[in-house]
């Protein structure tokens, strides 16, 4: 019977935890939608390419590690 308990405390902390974690993720999500509303043709034209350099860099990086891969499975 105790152990019982024990797991419905237990039970109740991890439903309170996520249940918190969960608000402050759509409290963080909200904010987010209310900045990118607020924006206006620039800003987003400006976010727009921020995102495509930073596609473009991951993508080089991703790359040049597959060429250093193929290198040495070459050489090996």
């Amino acid at each position: 019977m105790e152990a019982d308990a024990s797991v419905d405390m237990f039970s109740k902390v991890l439903e309170n935890q996520l249940l918190q974690t969960t608000k402050l993720v759509e409290e963080h999500l909200d904010s987010e939608i209310q900045k990118l509303d607020q924006m206006d043709e620039d800003e987003l034209e400006h976010l727009k390419e921020k995102r495509l350099e930073a596609l473009r860099k991951a993508q080089q990086k991703f790359l040049k590690g597959k060429a250093c891969f193929l290198k040495r499975v070459i050489l090996a």
